[in-house]
């Protein structure tokens, strides 16, 4: 069987890091290095430099330029197979150019975007004061102009202050996200899933860390997001060859928390951890580690539980299940189905009691060996219920690397608990973005977006109250009439999902294509503006609240309404103006909530007669127009 070698603990798929040891802070960090001995223009130079000197293999010429700190972790010997191991997947190198050359509190930090034969990447350099490379790591390559700002984010709503976490040789970067105003603030600290994750926790077009730090102000919590241990400091983590998650995530989770407690403006009394993925999975670590007892509460977003191996493992069973089914290359198959027989036979290693963390087997692959041996005996599920810190668990129900049934997992480890909840959030992906498709492994991923308000708003809501509403899981495939795929399938989700439209029960149908009638769009419209405020929807109050809100209702509720008449009762609602059907479907065309019908070559114009406005509108496209309009706000 072909022997995969694994070269470099950053490389492995579990994530693994160091953290630091000991008693630690959190300390502002300078706004500029002040005795900064290379302008940035140098840094760039100095970052092509190095690349340059690594493809000569001119290693007496790039050793010295290596911090003093990194040379006690690195020698000059092995510096070469960390290039490779870094390198080689990639190829042959073919161009080199500046992406990013900022200061992060901690070091200037250079990436160079590089094309090679076999694909792109990043290469991460971390310069010191002194301009000596104090540590380097690659990363995917990732476009800038990918990367959505939410449009939530309100810059007059807070202020970040850089600070680093910890000691040396381990200090780490971060930011600091505090509302405007004079506190105290709750706040959340916010651990990483598998990976080398920077502060943002970004991947490809996605920054979920960064989303929820901005979101979170708004809602007046705090936020604590710091570089991850192999992001900062991977070489150096790479020296320690008993390293295990404690080390790896847990013990700067812990350090963060404790020197939180000094931060003005934060309420130590009101400090909660949130972690997603493997820092999910981490926490009761996090929770058993936190000797103060300064944790009032714990947030796990897409957590597994178990053994870290079966996850891995089927993970990759479910990858080679997607290969085949998008006919993807054989070559590509075959490698996929050797790397899950080897695979295998090192979880067989694993599950053999004659070996432990403290007998390890010379074939034995994964690596760090002390890393997979020494979680092999942890099981987050197992430690959670010997723990009462309130807890909630969050989860996206199109998530295919921590699959939804894992909720299910920590609702049975915590049967009984009081203070814990529970969400799931149907078109949720792993990184916290909603997909409207069926996930492939591929295309959600290559998707940008942002992590969705609603979910901002119930982290918030929980923070703040203990409690969130509990929405409930609709399995639309009840209704015989039901069709995935559709334009109003997703929108008929959520609505039914938000109580906003009901579905025929004893019919089982959503019957979608039947008109709507005034009274009943009126209805379906008001409970989507008022939500539970809405008490009373006898059909005197219905109209009672329309008028209220200046809507030109007609007062014949038993009447089929238009599209344009909808369309002027919908916009007149937001803009609070006497609108005509034309201006109303403009409107409605600007803001991108509705297309027109297609005319006869295929086409969807954007005009007053492609929208029908003499059409009854259907039950369909009202939750359609509804649907994009909660989306549009978030």
């Amino acid at each position: 069987m072909k022997k995969y070698t694994v070269i470099g603990k950053w490389l492995l798929a579990g994530s693994l890091g160091i953290a630091a040891v000991g008693v630690g802070g959190i300390l502002p960090a300078p706004a500029v290095y002040a005795e900064q001995s290379m302008k940035q223009a140098d840094y760039e130079k100095a970052a092509k430099e190095f690349i340059s000197l690594a493809e000569k293999q001119d290693w007496e010429t790039l050793y010295p330029l290596l911090s003093g700190n990194l040379q006690k972790y690195l020698t000059k010997e092995q510096l070469p197979q960390f290039w490779t191991g870094f390198t080689s997947p990639y190829g042959k190198i073919n161009t080199v150019s500046l992406q990013e050359n900022q200061h992060n509190g901690l070091h200037q930090k250079v990436k160079l975007l590089i094309t090679a034969e076999n694909g792109p990447f990043a290469f991460v350099l971390n310069y010191d004061k002194n301009g000596k490379v104090d540590d380097f790591h690659i990363e995917n390559a990732n476009n800038p102009s990918q990367i959505i700002n939410p449009p939530y984010n309100h810059p007059e709503n807070y202020i970040e202050k850089q600070i680093t976490i910890g000691e040396e040789p381990f200090t780490l970067p971060g930011v600091l996200t505090l509302p405007k105003g004079n506190g105290p603030f709750p706040v959340v600290v916010l651990v990483h899933g598998s990976g080398p994750n920077d502060m943002d926790e970004t991947f490809y077009g996605f920054k979920p860390f960064r989303d929820l730090a901005v979101g979170l102000a708004n809602h007046g919590i705090a936020v604590l997001r710091y570089d991850k241990r192999t992001n900062t400091h991977a070489i150096k983590a790479s020296g320690d060859s008993k390293f295990t998650i404690m080390e790896e995530t847990v013990l700067d989770a812990n350090l963060a928390t404790k020197a939180l407690a000094s931060i003005p403006k934060v309420d130590d009394k009101n400090i909660f951890v949130l972690g997603h993925s493997q820092g999910g999975y981490a926490l009761p670590l996090i929770l058993e580690n936190d000797k103060n007892n300064s944790i009032k509460g714990a947030i796990g977003v897409a957590g597994p539980t178990g053994k870290f191996h079966d996850l891995l493992l089927w993970q990759m069973e479910q990858g080679l299940l997607r290969a085949e089914k998008m006919n993807a290359p054989k070559e590509q198959i075959d490698a996929a189905k050797a790397q899950l027989e080897w695979l295998k036979t090192q979880i067989a290693f694993l599950e053999n009691p004659q070996y432990s963390r403290d007998n390890l087997p010379p074939e034995f692959q994964l690596s760090p060996p002390y890393w997979w041996f020494d979680l092999n005996e942890y099981d987050p599920a197992e430690l959670i219920k010997e723990q009462d810190v309130p807890l909630l668990f969050l989860q996206g129900g199109k998530d295919i690397q921590v699959p939804a049934d894992y909720l299910d997992s920590w609702k049975s480890a915590l049967e009984g608990r009081k203070n814990v909840q529970y969400q799931l959030y149907p078109d949720m992906m792993h990184f916290l973005v909603n997909f409207k498709g069926e996930p492939n492994g591929i295309t959600e991923y290559m998707t940008p977006g942002n992590v969705p308000e609603d979910f901002i708003g119930d982290i918030a809501e929980w923070v703040k109250t203990g409690s969130i509403k509990e929405k409930p899981s609709v399995d639309l495939t009840m209704y015989k009439d039901y069709q995935p795929g559709l334009f109003w399938s997703d929108a008929f989700a959520w609505a039914i999902t938000e109580g906003i439209i009901k579905g025929y029960e004893a019919e089982k149908v959503l019957k979608p294509y039947q008109p709507m009638t005034e009274s009943e769009y009126l209805r379906v419209f008001l409970r989507s503006k008022l939500g539970s405020d809405l008490k009373d929807e006898s059909l005197a109050n219905i109209y009672a609240v329309a008028k209220s809100y200046g809507l030109p209702v007609t007062g014949k509720g038993n009447a089929a309404i238009t599209r344009g008449e909808a369309a002027v009762l919908l916009v007149s609602s937001f803009t609070q103006k006497t609108v005509s059907e034309e201006e109303a479907v403009q409107w409605l065309y600007d803001q991108n909530l509705v297309e027109g019908y297609l005319d006869s070559n295929g086409k969807a114009l954007k005009t007053y007669a492609s929208f029908k406005p003499n059409e009854p509108m259907k039950r369909s496209h009202v939750v359609t127009m509804l649907y994009r309009i909660h989306h549009a706000d978030k």
